[in-house]
């Protein structure tokens, strides 16, 4: 039912992504005087779109409610890269791979300082037919040897440094773990951007400008050009709240290291995740709690983390060890997600300028129409990156760094008109929801 589903979603995408029509394009494009950007939310996507945008010349103030960066979603103290490939060739692959390329460059700088480890991350199979995928990925990637490789039992349990029962996995050498609050804080600290701490609750274009007021209606600063990167929290404003993004729950769990269990020395996925010790502690996650609205840590989701970690493999269940949940320690926080699964990056639309615009597009899904969209002046947004922050927020930086510089785009059209913010929009009228 779950891969029905998702091959009904990334249909309907590719549908909407598909035509030659130009809504991606801002048929009355907004003048820039200055190179002043606000970037709102110092969290991973807030903080790579500031240095992003901060290389390429741009005067940049990041805005948080919080003093310091990388304090809510971003504020676990052992975070994956995480590879996610697949045996297809659709969009969602491609970007992901396309972002863990980048995303292990990116990071290799911060590795080399020993702020996290790039330790390489193995990802053992679920079900026979993951099994089977990563049979034809090991071969689709079997000359990228520094990407991907597909090793047995013997090879796994030398990697790891611990008896995994797996008899295949995929071996990523590049990619590893970090602490995504010290790489927020490294990025605003070397790039010297200043952090107005502020609690944003509207904000309002007048007089070419930007306008960012706090929950007492009092104004906090002024930009020509606006980035909203505080995930979820984008839903609060009138310009962004069409987007459909989810407030998804998401709790890890702190385990203590043995003598065993020290030993392993990679990140290894599957039903749920463990890293390598750090602290005289290992991270395991993460739940997935719709509906639940509280940062309190649970003891029922410290049991989850538990029963997947060691669903994941029994080698890595009898490394750790009995627990004792009542005496776990852990973070929960809130992932903003969208329903494809893929983050939302790029200018904002007059929405109901566009609607009107693209009208036919209720009568015939087919229409291909030649006028360009309609955005709202100097709006950006990045967000949407559900777990998997550190994994794509140095790619959707570029994306944005680069619209807003006009610098040659790094992604193919397809794939980027696959995280644009109005892809939802084309995607509704076609189905007649809007």
């Amino acid at each position: 039912m779950v891969a029905t589903n998702f091959a009904r979603i990334w249909l309907s995408l590719r549908c909407a992504v598909a035509k030659s029509t130009v809504w991606h394009l801002d048929k009355s494009p907004a003048l820039r005087s200055t190179r002043e950007i606000a970037v709102l939310g110092a969290g991973i996507a807030g903080c790579t779109s500031a240095v992003a945008l901060a290389k390429r010349g741009f005067n940049v103030t990041l805005i948080d409610r919080h003093p310091i960066a990388g304090c809510e979603a971003s504020g676990n103290s052992q975070g994956i890269v995480y590879p996610k490939l697949s045996a297809r060739d659709d969009l969602l692959p491609r970007i992901n791979l396309a972002a863990m390329q980048f995303s292990s460059r990116y990071y290799q700088p911060f590795w080399a300082q020993g702020l996290g480890q790039q330790c390489g991350v193995i990802v053992v199979p679920e079900d026979d037919k993951m099994r089977q995928d990563f049979e034809i990925i090991g071969q689709r990637f079997k000359d990228q040897p520094d990407l991907v490789q597909l090793y047995d039992n013997r090879e796994l349990r030398r990697l790891s440094g611990i008896n995994l029962q797996a008899q295949i996995g995929l071996y990523f050498p590049k990619l590893g773990w970090l602490s995504p609050t010290d790489i927020c804080q490294q990025l605003v600290a070397q790039h010297r951007i200043p952090l107005l701490q502020a609690d944003i609750q509207r904000v309002a274009h007048s007089d070419n400008r930007w306008h960012l007021f706090d929950a007492d209606g009092q104004p906090c600063i002024t930009s020509e050009t606006l980035v909203i990167a505080n995930a979820f929290d984008c839903k609060q404003f009138q310009q962004t709240e069409f987007l459909p993004v989810t407030q998804l729950r998401g709790q890890i769990s702190h385990i203590p290291s043995n003598g065993t269990s020290s030993a392993l020395k990679t990140v290894i996925c599957g039903e749920g995740y463990i890293t390598p010790q750090y602290n005289g502690q290992h991270s395991i996650g993460a739940t997935y709690n719709k509906g639940v609205f509280t940062t309190a840590l649970r003891p029922e989701d410290h049991q989850t983390n538990l029963e997947q970690i060691c669903a994941t493999d029994s080698g890595i269940a009898s490394a750790i060890g009995s627990q004792n949940v009542t005496a776990m320690t852990g973070r929960a926080n809130y992932r903003c997600t969208t329903k494809d699964y893929l983050p939302i990056v790029g200018a904002v639309a007059n929405l109901t300028q566009l609607v009107e615009d693209y009208s036919a597009l209720r009568r015939d899904a087919k229409s291909s129409i030649a006028t360009a969209g309609s955005y709202l002046p100097n709006l950006y947004i990045n967000c949407g990156m559900g777990s998997r922050g550190l994994s794509y927020a140095p790619l959707s930086a570029e994306i944005l760094a680069t619209e807003l510089a006009g610098d040659t785009p790094i992604l193919d059209e397809d794939l980027r008109l696959a995280l644009h913010p109005t892809r939802f929009i084309i995607r509704d009228l076609k189905k007649k929801r809007l």
